[in-house]
Formats: structure tokens, C-alpha cells, sequence
């Protein structure tokens, strides 16, 4: 009988997160293994994706740290210099500048699709690092103090297990970890649009009681892009995402250029409209015997700020700092307190992030008159006061909470 594979740690899922993960621990001297079920990624070539993320300042650290943002490619990678958000149904509005923040951007936009393969490619000149695709786990247990994995008729061991594989983990769920799920009660529609006047390197976001809408900027216009396209995310009831899905792509455009205040003029879909539900989820624990989860395994916030991302290539670099502090001490991996201070450091932040999120979606959905009036005076405020502003923009950035060394700027 084959002898099982072993490495140092085990990484089950191989999506933005988990590609990080494994990254920033192959640097500290581990022997790592990724196992993903999806084939191997493939950079996106044409029209956007329709699945793109926001990436804050630390995230952007991150990936200057590990190698992986020389590998992007510039002309699919837009920065922002500035955002606007405003209620569409009163006065209220802030718009937020990077100079306010001493930053040259606000954050990037980019695929999915391009992050994870630069960030598989990048791991492909790991001599430590093992990422394998096409290898869908089939059996995931304890077995002892280790745990053992099988996938592609072969079986692998590992001391420590990463769930990095989605909201839907097997890992947290062979873990017997509740995810903590809740419907927020949205779907959202995303796509490309194009849109008659060019965005200017400028995300917006407008909230109605419905839900909130984003128009986010695509291919910048300094590396070819045309500077009119852009990824929107449009947040609403069921009910009107079912009115707005069963428009035609003209009446789908004017009703989006309607509900941005046609803020960009007209615009038009120019990829296919995708749906899915939005939902919260916080494991009542991110960490087991031998096993921690990160990214989407671990929580999942409403995408209205644009934060599930960022949050969760946090975790990996929280994760790897104490992971290598182990190491430096000759602490197993899978010690326990080494693992209760990962998660010390990450639950709280994350909890966070997903309270607020919860509350802005609350307060904009409210239509009494004295709610309406406190919010579009608080938008205002904060728009007039300096302090404010740069608040919401120190939290956005990614210079907010106990950032590890990694994610800080040189």
C-alpha cells in the first residue's frame, strides 16, 4: 500500500485566500500542499468577468510582499482615486478623495479570476509549495494528530489543516464547526456595463430602500482601456431582482441609468446578468484540533463595501505570522495556542466589519422620515468634517485593527 504524502500543512481549496495562505507560509520555511477542485486557473483574456473585487492598501502589501502584484497585468488592474456615495432617496452624500489619505489610491478593481492566477503562477516557482488542481477532496478526517485527506485516489497527511474552500466548507463542516448562516434577505445581479460618460477612476455607490447599487471602474485608461466600463453590483429584494432580471437589455440599461441618477449617463449591460443570494456567515469558531479556516470558510459579510475579500487575505497573513512565530519558537503548528491567537486576532475585527456592514443595510432600508433625515445628515457631516472622512478612509485602506507585519506599507 503507497505510503500516504505528508507536508507540514494541508490546504484545502485553492481560491484567493488559499493561494495567499499557502504563499506566505511556503516564504517561512514550510512544506505546503494546496488540493483544489476547480482546474487550474487560467488568466482572463477579453471582456471582465463578472466576478471582480475590491482590493484595500493592505491587501495590496500583501501581494507586493509575496510577489504576486508584479505578476498582475496593469491593463486589467484599475485603481481608484476616489469614491462617492450618496442617497438616492434625499440629500445626503461624501464623496472621499485618496489625497485626503495621503494615498495615491483608494483601492484596485480586478477579476477573481486574475488575481488567482497570478497568485498560481506565482506559486508556481515555489520549490516548498505543492498546488494541485483538479483534486476535489473525497475524504477529510482526523486520524490521530494528524489529518488525513484524499483526493484523486491518493491520500495525504498533514499536522495542520487549512480550510480555505469556501462558504460552503466541507472542512468546517467535517470539523463540526456551525457556520452561523443568515439570509440577509438580498439577491444581487452583477455584470459589465458600459456607460455613456467615462467613470474617471471613481466607485460609487448609491443606497435606495431596496438595497444598494455599485458601479465600480474597469481597465483604466493609462494601459488601454476606454475608461466607460464598468462591474456593477446591484443589491436588491427578490422580488425586484426578478422585475429587473426579466428586462431586456435595454430596459435593464435605462433602469440602471435611473436608479444611479444617471450619474454616468446612459448605460448598457455588455455581458451576461448573473444572480446569487446574499447571505452572512460567522463559524461559531475558526480553529479545531489541527485545523483553522479562513476566508469565506470562516465568514461572510454583505459585499456593500466591498470588503469579503480583503478580510479574508487577512486571515492568511494573520495566520502565517503566528504560524511562523511558532516556528521561530519550536512550537508544533497545531498547538493550540497558536491557533487561539489567530483567531483572537481575526474574530474580532471580522465580527466587526460584519456588524457594520449589517447596520448601514438596516438604516438605508429604513423610509420613516426622522431615519431618512439622520442618515442624509450624516452623510453630510462626515462629507463636511475632515476627521470623519479620513476615518472611513483609514478603515477602507486597510490600516485599521491589528494588522500583521506583512500588511503594512514600507
Amino acid at each position: 500500500m503507497k505510503e500516504p504524502s505528508h507536508t507540514d500543512i494541508l490546504i484545502i481549496g485553492g481560491g484567493m485566500a488559499g493561494g495567499l495562505q499557502a504563499l506566505l507560509l511556503a516564504e517561512l520555511g514550510f512544506r505546503v500542499r494546496v488540493l483544489d477542485g476547480a482546474p487550474a486557473p487560467a488568466w482572463p483574456e477579453g471582456p471582465a468577468a463578472a466576478r471582480v473585487s475590491t482590493l484595500s492598501e493592505a491587501s495590496h502589501w500583501l501581494l507586493r510582499h509575496t510577489g504576486v502584484w508584479e505578476r498582475l497585468r496593469p491593463e486589467r488592474v484599475q485603481g481608484y482615486t476616489s469614491m462617492r456615495v450618496w442617497d438616492q432617496d434625499g440629500t445626503g452624500e461624501v464623496a472621499f478623495d485618496a489625497a485626503d489619505a495621503g494615498a495615491a489610491h483608494l483601492g484596485w478593481l480586478l477579476e477573481n479570476d486574475h488575481l488567482t492566477a497570478a497568485l498560481y503562477d506565482t506559486a508556481q516557482q515555489r520549490d516548498a509549495l505543492d498546488w494541485q488542481c483538479d483534486r476535489p477532496a473525497t475524504v477529510i478526517e482526523r486520524d490521530g494528530r494528524r489529518w488525513r485527506v484524499e483526493a484523486g485516489g491518493e491520500t495525504f497527511t498533514a499536522a495542520l489543516l487549512i480550510g480555505a474552500d469556501g462558504a460552503r466548507s466541507r472542512v468546517r463542516e467535517k470539523a463540526g464547526i456551525p457556520d452561523g448562516l443568515r439570509d440577509t434577505g438580498h439577491h444581487a445581479i452583477v455584470c459589465t456595463i458600459e456607460t455613456e460618460r467615462p467613470h474617471g477612476a471613481c466607485a460609487r455607490q448609491v443606497f435606495m430602500d431596496s438595497g444598494p447599487l455599485a458601479l465600480l471602474p474597469l481597465f483604466p485608461e493609462e494601459k488601454g482601456g476606454d475608461g466607460h466600463q464598468c462591474s456593477i453590483v446591484w443589491s436588491a429584494w427578490p422580488h425586484r431582482v426578478e422585475e429587473l432580471m426579466a428586462l431586456d437589455d435595454h430596459a435593464f440599461g435605462v433602469a440602471l441609468s435611473q436608479a444611479s441618477g444617471n450619474v454616468l449617463g446612459a448605460a448598457r449591460p455588455v455581458s451576461r446578468r448573473f444572480v446569487f443570494p446574499i447571505q452572512e456567515r460567522h463559524a461559531s469558531s475558526y480553529v479545531a484540533p489541527g485545523l483553522a479556516l479562513i476566508g469565506d470558510a470562516a465568514h461572510v459579510v454583505h459585499p456593500l463595501a466591498g470588503q469579503g475579500i480583503n478580510l479574508g487575505l487577512l486571515d492568511a497573513a494573520v495566520l502565517a505570522e503566528e504560524l511562523g512565530r511558532a516556528r521561530e519558537a519550536g512550537v508544533a503548528v497545531d498547538h493550540p495556542a497558536v491557533l487561539a491567537r489567530y483567531e483572537r486576532r481575526r474574530r474580532a475585527d471580522n465580527l466587526l466589519m460584519q456588524n457594520a456592514m449589517r447596520g448601514f443595510k438596516l438604516l438605508f432600508e429604513r423610509r420613516e422620515l426622522p431615519v431618512r433625515w439622520l442618515r442624509n445628515s450624516g452623510l453630510n457631516l462626515v462629507n463636511r468634517l475632515a476627521p470623519a472622512r479620513q476615518a472611513f478612509m483609514h478603515r477602507a485602506l486597510g490600516r485599521a485593527g491589528d494588522l500583521p507585519r506583512t500588511a503594512r506599507g514600507r
